[in-house]
């Protein structure tokens, strides 16, 4: 079967295309943009294959459906990997600049679109390719500069030096919800820190980073301390800087770690950092943004934090009151697997609270599939601290802020500072000088700052267009549930900021792909599975079928290449059955039949029977997007009902069954295309009809029998 050559017919016969200007009810389904320097993977062929089969449907219903494609500028990711192809040619960001940077990296954005797009449209997804959007063009810069001013405006953006999780590898700030935690045995040491030194008083502190107590400002106990209380308001002595360091009561102290007495670090922990805060203490850095020392650290500056670690422990001696093995979590990149930093950093942040309690308000319009994220992103939105919105990257928007380099060099911040909130360098002078030295912030906004307002951005918001009239909010919207935070949840509270109203109906989240042993697929471990070597040893279509019987909401799954291919090979076996059928049916037809559909026989009346709670089964199904389970009733219907049964029996009576078995036959391919595209317009095509194609003809219907 030549797939290629039906899903050209379809795109050039224009039945992908939404039309804003239709009088038919609109029905939107945004494609969850998959990263520009992603492999598309077993996840992506998921995601498409249930958006297109639900597109499908919707069209077969009446409606006038957008489904919409795009792709991610993936800023942290695309850098990562540019710089790496950089290196290979002996280059880097500081040889070349930005402006060279840049115009390179464009270079070798459209070298990787252009090798890859084509993959975009497997699984024979029938998206409007008419209207795909890269998140980095130029209507959606508008968008996301409108997103910045509208925020500035409403006085919800502030800049300032806050803790972050830094990752040293991809040199930038990120969100708590883009790092994962390795369970890792270490040392936890046990240190003194001397009250008195002539009585010989201490208070012993536990510590897994003992390379951070140069910047210690603080020891905390928690109220109440049995041994500590007598010592609250008195000073302690810092072991490695011997600077005096107050010691003082505060309830976030976990009594059940260490001896419950917590040394204060808030230049490189975010508990510490809240703490110091309340308690008026000093900042300091011992660890730079590299994971080196700094002067701080004395004879240990320029040392990675690892190394420190151990020199540091030889350094502090006695004050070593015991070491016992540890097991904790530890925070590590999502991307790269670096160990986080958190440490203080200079960046951009929109204040959270107003857009939180105006979702909390309309989050209940969504249909969550399954239910239960409702409430999970409801506590998680409730809990909501201020979004840091800046990465220190040159792929990605540019912060709109350009700052008078003469009156203004040290970039404050404020409506009062000679500063400009716009896209493109100002036309006018400073206030203060009266002079054009305008410098643009160095740094990006983070990539889910843009894939925020997808939902608006991609029908051409701020302007009020057809389609933004039309097809916002969208209908339906699908993703793995790893990314309900960064994403779904911020789509949610950006889209009823702006527009007043939810960005989506539905949204569905399918299960997560995992290998046998329950782990994500990934490169690193090489247990990942190509989507494209399943389709070229089975076809789309059994692969398609082999994906849904996993597309159960929120159930996660597992696979390997083996027991996808066994269900891929299954559903082949399915399309060669489809096939004999209707070699059986047309091919094989008598010259002469029976009069027009009838269903006086009992064995008529029984497939017709059997076709109406079918075409109910699978309706039913799709509405509630049970692609799984309506799957399984065609694969059940037409393989033993129809095939095995009704189609053995006719063969006694072939000329008056002839009309029966064309109209079930046709009807069955109607209800499956949604699912199998492929082979059921090149079996329908065969039969007689009247639509140009079977993407296009109305969706079946119960017949009375």
């Amino acid at each position: 079967m030549d797939e290629k050559k039906w899903y050209q017919f379809w795109e050039e016969s224009g039945f992908f295309k939404a039309d804003p200007t239709s009088s038919k009810p609109p029905y939107g389904l945004l494609v969850p943009p998959p990263n520009l320097t992603g492999d598309l993977h077993l996840g992506h062929a998921m995601e498409h294959s249930i958006l297109d089969a639900l597109a499908r449907f919707k069209r077969m219903q009446g409606f006038d459906v957008l489904l919409l494609p795009g792709v991610d500028h993936a800023g942290i990711q695309f850098e990562a990997t540019f710089d790496k192809h950089l290196a290979k040619e002996g280059l880097s960001k500081q040889k070349l600049g930005r402006d060279a940077w840049l115009k390179k990296a464009w270079q070798f954005k459209e070298e990787i679109y252009n090798s890859v797009s084509s993959g975009w449209r497997f699984m024979g997804l029938s998206a409007d390719w008419s209207r795909e959007v890269f998140t980095l063009e130029e209507k959606v810069q508008k968008a996301v500069f409108e997103e910045f001013k509208s925020f500035w405006e409403q006085d919800l953006l502030y800049k300032g030096a806050y803790i972050v999780q830094w990752c040293p590898k991809c040199g930038t700030a990120i969100e708590d919800i883009e790092m994962e935690y390795e369970e890792r045995k270490e040392k936890l040491y046990y240190v003194k820190y001397k009250i008195d030194e002539s009585n010989g008083l201490y208070l012993t502190v536990a510590t897994a980073r003992p390379e951070t107590i140069f910047a210690d400002t603080g020891v905390a106990v928690y109220p109440f301390h049995p041994k500590y209380k007598k010592y609250i308001g008195e000073q302690a002595v810092n072991p490695l800087t011997n600077a005096s360091i107050p010691i003082f009561e505060d309830e976030r102290v976990d009594k059940n770690f260490g001896s419950g007495a917590l040394k204060i670090t808030p230049g490189h922990d975010p508990l510490d950092f809240e703490i110091g805060q309340d308690h008026n203490l000093p900042i300091l850095h011992t660890i730079d943004k590299n994971s080196r020392m700094t002067d701080l650290a004395g004879g240990l500056t320029g040392l990675k934090a690892q190394e420190a670690r151990e020199k540091a422990v030889k350094i502090l001696g006695d004050h070593i009151e015991k070491i016992e093995d540890y097991i904790h979590s530890v925070p590590v990149c999502e991307r790269c697997k670096t160990t986080i930093e958190p440490l203080i950093s200079k960046e951009w942040f929109v204040k959270m609270s107003p857009l939180a309690d105006k979702a909390l308000k309309h989050i209940k319009k969504i249909n969550f599939v399954p239910k239960n994220y409702l409430k999970i992103l409801t506590v998680w939105i409730k809990d909501l601290h201020d979004w840091s919105i800046s990465r220190s990257l040159w792929w990605g928007h540019r912060i709109p802020v350009w700052y008078c380099g003469k009156c203004n060099p040290n970039h404050l911040v404020g409506k009062d500072k000679d500063m400009v909130v716009s896209l493109e360098e100002p036309g006018k002078t400073c206030q203060t000088c009266s002079q054009k030295h305008w410098v643009q912030d160095g740094q990006v906004l983070d990539t889910w700052f843009s894939s925020g307002i997808w939902p608006m951005s991609t029908l051409d918001y701020p302007e009020n267009t057809k389609e933004l009239q039309k097809y916002y909010p969208w209908d339906f919207e699908t993703s793995a549930p790893e990314i309900k935070f960064l994403w779904i949840a911020r789509m949610i509270m950006l889209g009823l900021w702006f527009q007043n109203e939810i960005p989506f109906r539905n949204m569905f989240f399918h299960g997560m792909l995992r290998d046998l042993q329950g782990r994500k697929f990934s490169k690193s471990l090489g247990n990942g599975i190509d989507p494209n070597g399943l389709r070229t040893q089975w076809g789309t279509d059994a692969t398609r079928m082999a994906l849904y019987s996993y597309a159960a909401a929120g159930r996660d799954g597992r696979a390997s290449r083996q027991t996808m291919d066994e269900r891929a090979k299954n559903f082949r076996n399915f399309t060669t059955k489809l096939k004999n059928i209707a070699r059986f049916i047309i091919e094989l037809k008598p010259a002469s039949q029976g009069p027009a559909l009838r269903t006086q026989d009992a064995d008529d009346k029984w497939i017709m029977d059997e076709l109406n709670k079918t075409i109910k089964t699978v309706t039913k199904n799709l509405e509630e997007f049970k692609l799984h389970l309506a799957a399984e009733s065609l694969y059940e219907f037409i393989w033993h009902k129809f095939a095995d049964i009704y189609i053995e029996k006719s063969k006694d009576r072939r000329a008056e069954a002839q009309s029966t078995l064309e109209y079930v036959f046709k009807t069955s391919l109607e209800l499956l295309h949604p699912f199998m595209p492929f082979i059921t317009e090149e079996l329908w095509q065969k039969l007689p009809h009247k639509e140009k194609s079977i993407m296009v003809t109305q969706w079946p219907s119960t017949k009375q029998t």
